[in-house]
């Protein structure tokens, strides 16, 4: 009985991993193979944002080509092996990250844009954003270790192997964004929102279990 339980669980935790990707995929195929909706219409750009607010999450699930699903598809199966090394307790906590990293990031871009560069044809799609986000959010638990996530416990371990691979990933990732047609400020602003994430998680509720 007590292994059934145990495989239930672990199960539930693998869910949300193949929730994103799923999501992920029938995007591409809802997009990119039946043309059901144009790219363009769904992306994330700044001087339609407030005008068409479904481009807010849509944008995340919006790729390009195979090339670019496959390596964010690539980026969520890291996180995957990540969080497990950690031994991970929650089944949602990646749902939640995503969630999270979604509207901050959004925000952020938005500032930037239509503030500070007045940029108001930026045009952006895709994973990446949100992978960055939780490559940061992890680095910081696996460095730090990290029982809490606001006032849900998800017991996450210190382990500096996994720090280690999360600042080699968002290093490179980084150097990768200089490259002509990334986005280097869209993974910024996912990374700092993963940072920010762990940063109010454990000051806003400081009680552990």
């Amino acid at each position: 009985m007590k292994n059934i339980v145990s495989k239930i669980h672990i199960n539930k935790i693998e869910y949300q991993f193949f929730l994103l990707i799923f999501l992920c995929f029938i995007s591409f195929i809802f997009i990119n193979i039946l043309g059901i909706k144009e790219i363009s219409q769904l992306a994330y750009y700044s001087g339609y944002l407030i005008k068409e607010p479904h481009r807010i999450l849509l944008y995340n699930f919006v790729h390009k080509d195979l090339n670019h699903l496959f390596s964010n598809i690539f980026g969520i199966i890291i996180i995957r092996y990540c969080f497990i090394n950690l031994k991970i307790k929650s089944t949602n906590l990646f749902c939640y990250l995503t969630t999270l990293i979604i509207i901050l990031q959004t925000f952020m871009l938005y500032l930037i844009d239509n503030f500070l560069l007045n940029k108001y044809d930026h045009f952006l799609i895709g994973f990446s954003g949100i992978v960055f986000g939780v490559n940061a959010y992890l680095m910081m638990a696996s460095y730090f270790g990290t029982n809490q996530f606001f006032m849900k416990f998800i017991g996450l371990k210190r382990n500096y192997y996994i720090f280690r691979l999360n600042l080699f990933i968002l290093s490179f990732g980084f150097m990768y964004s200089l490259m002509p047609g990334i986005s280097l400020e869209g993974h910024f602003c996912g990374a700092l929102s993963g940072l920010i994430i762990f940063y109010l998680s454990k000051t806003i509720f400081r009680n552990e279990y």
